[in-house]
């Protein structure tokens, strides 16, 4: 566990914390979690954290590491287009998103298109 204090409670049979930290974990891990503004600042904060590992990945010519977090990315991404309501949430969080024009597309298609995951209009042409 990540946080001794809990464990110390737990010990102590002092359970309710621990009990509500491992539900938390569990809404976190399963996708469970209702909470829309919670689940926005876990997307944002996964992006972010992706977003600069890929950065450094590149930098120190990990091209594998770099296309893995580009995929998970691109993944994150796509996965916008199946939550309308979490879209709809990031919608104001471009900036924090690595976004700054607005394009008139969707947020998703943004996303991937700014950070050079996506395909793009010259596919095929």
């Amino acid at each position: 566990m990540k946080n001794p204090e809990l464990v110390r409670e737990a010990g102590a049979g002092r359970v309710s914390r621990t009990v509500l930290a491992l539900q938390l974990e569990t809404e976190i891990r399963t996708g469970m979690d209702i909470n829309p503004g919670r689940r926005a600042d876990r997307f944002v904060e996964r992006w972010q954290k992706l977003d600069r590992t890929g950065q450094e990945q590149y930098q120190a010519g990990d091209m594998s590491g770099y296309k893995s977090t580009r995929s998970a990315m691109s993944e994150m991404a796509k996965s916008l287009e199946r939550d309308p309501q979490l879209e709809s949430l990031l919608a104001n969080r471009k900036h924090e998103l690595g976004i700054n024009v607005d394009s008139g597309r969707r947020l998703g298609a943004e996303l991937a298109f700014s950070h050079g995951i996506g395909k793009g209009r010259g596919i095929g042409i």
